[in-house]
């Protein structure tokens, strides 16, 4: 799926129409540059989600994670300040295990968290079945955004497939 030209407050009506449609276990992969909305798109997600406080949700770039309660709660990560170590190598599963978030995508364990990683470029081992997600700046117009979405395994191709749907009816 791909979305151009979304102002600021489409990109949130597209994001809480996918938080609307995730499931604990689900996972999210993002990829943008500085700037893009990544974090803007994951506070109007954690709307759809029906976190306590959508307000609170910042970029987590120095927490690394942060933790939002709710009725479906959401894990959001930055991977933006552990981008390389000193040879240039991406996150490994032993640095992403070190921030206690291994077991919200280990298969086999009960889901507790929808789980979103930005900068998500920089993992080098992501979970098999998770919806990928990019937004790029208009070269034209800054103020607007792209959206690009795919997915890889039958859950996320599950959740993309709602999402479109519900996109092809708004809109």
């Amino acid at each position: 799926m791909e979305l151009r030209g979304l102002a600021e407050h489409e990109l949130a009506a597209v994001a809480r129409a996918l938080g609307q449609r995730l499931e604990l276990g689900d996972v999210l992969l993002l990829r943008g540059p500085m700037g893009a909305g990544k974090t803007t798109f994951v506070r109007a997600l954690a709307q759809g989600l029906g976190v306590r406080r959508p307000d609170r949700v910042r970029s987590p770039t120095y927490n690394l994670c942060l933790h939002h309660d709710g009725p479906r709660p959401l894990a959001h990560v930055d991977l933006f300040r552990l981008a390389e170590d000193d040879l240039g190598a991406s996150i490994g599963s032993a640095a992403f295990e070190a921030l206690g978030l291994t077991a919200l995508t280990e298969a086999g364990t009960t889901p507790s968290q929808v789980l979103v990683v930005e900068w998500a470029d920089l993992w080098a081992e992501p979970p098999d079945d998770a919806l990928e997600l990019e937004l790029r700046l208009e070269l034209d117009d800054f103020t607007r955004r792209t959206l690009v979405a795919s997915a890889r395994g039958p859950r996320a191709e599950a959740r993309l497939a709602a999402w479109e749907h519900a996109s092809e009816r708004s809109g």
